[in-house]
């Protein structure tokens, strides 16, 4: 959950800040966000096609569908910046963010751009944020040789109740939970978003 780790930073520097997330109603966030405070807009995913599919053929309409409804999402909450960490709703975020409508104007809609911030959480950019990072203002990435270039190395973001552990004190607990002797070598195997 980094982007609740960095609207949870944001927040604790200035309370009044607005967040606003974006997801899908199929994803975690439907749980998450609220639990956390905050306001979710769900929009329609947009999953990218790897193969030759039909849903190649519908991928321009359900883009353009997604990036419309995006784009009203960020006027609606006069967004100043979009960051963004890939996934489904990052795409078209990151398209909406490139002309969002500020106010009518007499013929046209005035436009204006959202900067945006790319975070690549994994070690090998996903293809949303690879897009996204072509336009950015900033990306940003958890380690290096993510395949962004120009990346900034700042690492995860994670929350406070991590951060703040007293790791010394809790380690020494858990090797006696989990039945490990205070010498013998631990070492934690996880997955990320790839599995």
């Amino acid at each position: 959950e980094p982007a609740l780790a960095v609207a949870d930073a944001l927040t604790a520097i200035d309370p009044e800040v607005r967040i606003t997330v974006l997801g899908t109603a199929r994803g975690l966030e439907t749980r998450l966000v609220p639990s956390r405070g905050y306001r979710l807009e769900l929009i329609t995913p947009v999953p990218l096609p790897r193969t030759p599919t039909a849903d190649l053929l519908r991928l321009p309409w359900r883009l353009r569908r997604s990036v419309v409804e995006t784009r009203q999402v960020l006027a609606a909450v006069h967004a100043d910046v979009i960051v963004g960490f890939g996934g489904y709703v990052a795409v078209p975020a990151y398209l909406a963010g490139r002309g969002v409508l500020s106010s009518p104007g007499r013929f046209a809609p005035a436009r204006r751009a959202v900067p945006i911030v790319v975070h690549e959480a994994n070690a090998r950019a996903g293809l949303a944020n690879r897009l996204g990072a072509r336009t950015a203002h900033r990306v940003l990435a958890a380690v290096p040789n993510s395949g962004l270039s120009g990346a900034e190395v700042v690492g995860m973001p994670l929350r406070a109740s991590i951060t703040g552990l007293d790791r010394e004190g809790l380690r020494s607990a858990a090797r006696q939970y989990f039945g490990f002797g205070p010498d013998v070598p631990v070492l934690l195997v996880f997955g990320g978003s790839q599995g």
